[in-house]
């Protein structure tokens, strides 16, 4: 079996690096058919990724990094037969917390579709998406790391503005002022919030969530809800489970999709049943050794 370690250098602040010369090690030491690679700039794990996934040997590309390292080789790997394996070396890691709370056994895992875009965790428009956006701004200054998401949310929260969109879900069209629509393959984003905590990946569905617009006094609440797991009791939260959604809008969205941000006022999120062979063997006991 070949496998293909694909390294972002800079993922964890520099932790994906130490582990990446941990893995050349374990390899060297086990005498291992496989190629590892640092990426140097946005994409190349996607083009990585193609160089290797149609090879007729059984093939394993790992994600070593974090959430955005591991959606570039979901974009390069879905439709061959390659299989996926992740190795957490990000800051955020949000994917492999949905892993951890999932039956061990699973082999085949969903994908979802947007666009062009295949995204493996969620997909989300409105308040959270414009805060992710709002980041990159953050990153050109001088303030420590530590501030810029919180920065982000204040600065989003001062200006943000409420979107208003068509959708099209389970046969029934609808005009909505939103505050934030999510669509969930996996069950956390953001660095640790539990936002779907019932998704599940190999259902065949989405859980989609849909805020009404609410006063912006009212948003801090709702994300504190978040925290703690409560935000479904609120009640301007809607949830439904589909395979399919139709998004419109006359202004221009963002659309924050495994923390990539797309702009565009037509979105058609689909998900994909099945779609990836999930690895989640540990047998180079890399896993094993980053936990030490």
């Amino acid at each position: 079996m070949k496998r293909v370690f694909i390294v972002n250098p800079t993922a964890g602040n520099g932790q994906a690096l130490k582990v990446g010369k941990m893995i050349e090690q374990i390899c060297e030491d086990q005498l291992v058919n496989y190629h590892l690679y640092y990426t140097n700039h946005p994409k190349d794990a996607t083009e990585l990724t193609k160089l290797y996934c149609h090879h007729q040997e059984p093939t394993v590309i790992y994600s070593v990094g974090g959430d955005g390292t591991l959606s570039e080789i979901v974009n390069g790997i879905v439709g061959s037969k390659a299989m996926l394996g992740i190795i957490p070396a990000g800051s955020g890691n949000d994917f492999i917390r949905t892993l951890s709370d999932c039956d061990k056994e699973i082999t085949k895992i969903d994908v979802g579709k947007v666009n062009e875009h295949y995204f493996i965790n969620i997909a989300s428009i409105g308040i959270d998406a414009e805060i992710a956006n709002n980041v990159t701004k953050f990153k050109k200054l001088k303030i420590p790391k530590s501030w810029i998401y919180n920065a982000s949310i204040i600065y989003t929260l001062g200006q943000y503005q409420h979107k208003q969109i068509n959708y099209h879900l389970n046969d029934k069209q609808n005009n909505k002022s939103i505050t934030l629509m999510a669509i969930c393959n996996g069950r956390y984003y953001g660095g640790g919030f539990c936002l779907a905590p019932n998704a599940l990946i190999n259902d065949g569905l989405f859980d989609i969530y849909l805020v009404d617009a609410m006063p912006k006094y009212k948003i801090p609440g709702a994300l504190l809800k978040l925290k703690k797991q409560l935000h479904e009791q609120l009640p301007v939260i809607h949830k439904y489970n589909s395979n399919h959604i139709k998004v419109e809008a006359e202004e221009r969205l963002i659309c924050n999709v495994d923390g990539e941000i797309i702009y565009d006022n037509h979105f058609d999120f689909k998900l994909l049943d099945k779609e990836i062979t999930l690895y989640q063997r540990d047998d180079l006991k890399i896993k094993q050794l980053i936990k030490k």
